[in-house]
């Protein structure tokens, strides 16, 4: 369910304001919502958030559009979670704009001195802004953010139609219809399928990003005893990940490619395109 705050009156009249909590709250129990998302939450003061999202007693998302930080993270204060803007726009420039993967390093270390974080709605499309495939048509860069809207910490977020390819610009053209157009054997629709299967199987959100190796082109970071590797060059590139958490000896698999590495000293050498590493599971 989605909220907007330009219908909710004046919320610091206590009539208003108790009347919208009665609203909220008849609405969930009438229609069985499970979670709400509340539009343009910067426009209606922080203490109106807390009461409403108690009142509506279930999950609850808001939209701070703004590309700061601290602005955006500082509603968490009021509801369960935030749209994490600042991380897609930095998103977009990394994969889509083909800027420094060194920036998103250092958007990764700010990221962990934030509360909640894990709370963070992370995602990649969405019905405001023009899709990735408008900007960058290239679906080798749209499969690394992909993988990242998943690999950092908070809730993934995918927007219909991104697994079906879709490259609308500007709304309404980015809110293109679904009628007809759900082919789950789609390339991108398994792809993120895949990915979905192994977030649940290896539990990656359990545990905290540490920090691999990061250059222009490259970035690598892992999760319990699984390795996310990402470029945003234009072909898949050679690396020796030196930091990741495997052991000599052991053998891991790209579930994304089903390649096999043998980890082994001193060269942890692989062909990196886009890339999610997972201990290779013995056959029992």
């Amino acid at each position: 369910m989605c909220i907007r705050d330009r219908y909710m009156g004046n919320q610091s009249h206590p009539f208003v304001r108790e009347q919208l909590n009665q609203w909220i709250r008849w609405l969930v129990d009438t229609f069985k919502f499970d979670g709400i998302r509340i539009s343009s939450i910067p426009n209606v003061p922080k203490d109106f958030w807390v009461e409403f999202v108690q009142s509506a007693g279930v999950f609850s998302i808001g939209e701070n559009s703004v590309d700061i930080e601290n602005y955006v993270y500082d509603y968490l204060d009021s509801m369960d979670s935030v749209l994490n803007y600042p991380g897609y726009n930095q998103v977009v420039r990394s994969f889509n704009e083909q800027g420094s993967l060194l920036d998103l390093e250092q958007y990764l270390k700010r990221l962990e001195t934030v509360p909640k974080k894990e709370f963070l709605g992370s995602f990649l499309d969405n019905h405001d802004n023009k899709r990735f495939l408008n900007v960058n048509p290239s679906f080798y860069l749209l499969r690394n953010a992909i993988v990242f809207t998943f690999a950092q910490q908070g809730i993934p977020i995918i927007y219909s139609g991104t697994e079906q390819a879709f490259g609308g610009g500007d709304e309404p053209l980015n809110r293109e219809v679904m009628w007809g157009r759900l082919f789950v054997e789609s390339n991108l629709y398994q792809f993120i399928r895949t990915i979905i299967k192994a977030r649940k199987e290896y539990q990656w959100d359990n545990y905290p990003i540490q920090l691999g190796n990061f250059s222009k082109s490259f970035a690598s970071f892992f999760r319990g005893k699984v390795l996310f590797a990402f470029t945003n060059a234009p072909l898949p590139i050679f690396k020796v990940v030196q930091n990741q958490p495997f052991a000599e000896g052991e053998v891991i698999c790209n579930i994304l490619t089903l390649s096999l590495i043998h980890i082994s000293e001193p060269t942890r050498q692989a062909e990196i395109s886009y890339a999610v590493f997972c201990l290779k599971k013995k056959k029992t």
